[in-house]
């Protein structure tokens, strides 16, 4: 066994352990203000030397390390009821608990908060955006025996997870670790460090205004005509048509407030706030949207009529019900478009889409960027243009031709 090799006073303690590392230990500025006794390793005197030099070298300029022993997990659980809980909407924290459980606290949970670094985080991502999440997380298994489709037969399904949700983990992470900076747990958010690439974006293309036409042509007598036309003309969310009362519209006035959408949460549907505050908004409805949802209280009426003690009528006032006046499943309304598209002969989009042909139609119609913000009801005119304007290949023809007309054309300088 190597000899140990002795520190200058006041440099700390290195020696070798029973498995052969060196351990190096110091006693260095925490987060709480108070000198804590804090161990390095490596696998020679060297190693551990290096790393307590920049240990204490990181306390002697004032950068404290973590205070806290817990695990990130253990962290994490905190931060949801304490923090998440009471700060960001039900649909928010719901999504926000199931994005920990299911991604963050099996990849990453066993990590010392404190000992956490933007490898590590860099790492996990990269994992993660890898990773079968219906073989990780145990989905096909979960199902009924005569449903098991591919995991649990040992046929993985390669359902790895969007940019999208890896660039959510990174932001969750982000925003919680700030916060534990803020409660002096760690010294700095090693979240901040790490950077992704630009990934790629799901690649959209809204229905033109043929198409649209042809869609909505196929909705009439249709039971949702009036939430296809609010959608397509309007730019409505899912959330913010099934959440519409009869008190939001003002059909005389051709008036239309969002003021509530319509969610699952944990299980439930409930009625929750508009998405961001400027998502509560007033538009102005344009007679077929009103002539559409005249029809739709009589639809209503008629099936209260049909319906009789089986009406379920809790006093929400919703426009847009089931037959039985109960609030209509959100994925039922996809299903239900998923439907009305393939009898309109029109290109299979998803319902979202909608808005995004509302936007790209508003654009070309020559809107402005900041009356088609307020259409929609976003919170920045950045996510309008980036997002939900859509150039067509013909528009950017025509500017292009109008351009090359510009260069070619026959006025010459006059050098008289």
């Amino acid at each position: 066994m190597a000899k140990a090799k002795r520190n200058v006073n006041g440099e700390g303690t290195i020696y070798q352990r029973k498995d052969g590392r060196w351990e190096g230990i110091a006693y260095v500025l925490a987060t709480d203000g108070t000198y804590k006794r804090r161990s390095v390793y490596g696998r020679t005197w060297e190693d551990a030397h290096d790393k307590l030099t920049r240990l204490k070298a990181n306390s002697h300029s004032g950068l404290p390390i973590a205070a806290s022993k817990m695990t990130l997990s253990e962290y994490l659980t905190y931060w949801l009821t304490h923090v998440a809980k009471v700060k960001v909407r039900k649909t928010t924290y719901v999504n926000y608990e199931s994005w920990v459980r299911n991604y963050i606290a099996p990849g990453l949970g066993k990590k010392k908060l404190g000992r956490l670094s933007a490898r590590d985080i860099r790492a996990f991502l990269l994992k993660t955006a890898q990773t079968c999440q219906c073989c990780a997380q145990g989905k096909d298994k979960k199902r009924p025996k005569a449903k098991q489709r591919c995991c649990a037969l040992g046929k993985c399904c390669q359902k790895t997870p969007s940019d999208r949700t890896v660039r959510i983990l990174l932001a969750l992470l982000r925003t919680a670790l700030q916060h534990a900076v803020r409660e002096d747990e760690i010294p700095r958010n090693v979240a901040k460090n790490v950077e992704l690439g630009m990934g790629t974006m799901r690649e959209i293309e809204p229905l033109t205004a043929a198409e649209g036409r042809q869609l909505l042509a196929a909705a009439r007598g249709n039971r949702l005509w009036a939430a296809y036309e609010l959608a397509v003309r309007l730019g409505l969310r899912r959330g913010e048509l099934l959440g519409l009362r009869w008190e939001d519209v003002d059909l005389d006035k051709g008036v239309l407030t969002v003021r509530q959408t319509l969610q699952r949460v944990g299980g439930e549907l409930v009625i929750v706030p508009p998405k961001t505050q400027k998502s509560a908004r007033r538009i102005p409805l344009p007679p077929e949207c009103v002539t559409a949802l005249r029809a739709q209280g009589t639809q209503q009426l008629t099936d209260k009529r049909l319906a009789g003690d089986k009406w379920r009528d809790d006093g929400s006032g919703l426009i847009f019900t089931t037959k039985y006046g109960t609030p209509i499943e959100p994925r039922n309304l996809n299903r239900s478009f998923a439907a009305l598209t393939s009898r309109a002969g029109v290109r299979k989009v998803r319902f979202h889409d909608l808005r995004h042909t509302c936007a790209s139609l508003l654009h070309e119609q020559g809107a402005s960027a900041r009356t088609i913000m307020q259409v929609l009801g976003h919170s920045s005119i950045r996510v309008t243009m980036d997002i939900y304007t859509f150039v067509r290949l013909d528009e950017q023809r025509d500017a292009i031709g109008r351009l090359g007309d510009a260069l070619s054309g026959d006025d010459e300088p006059d050098d008289s």
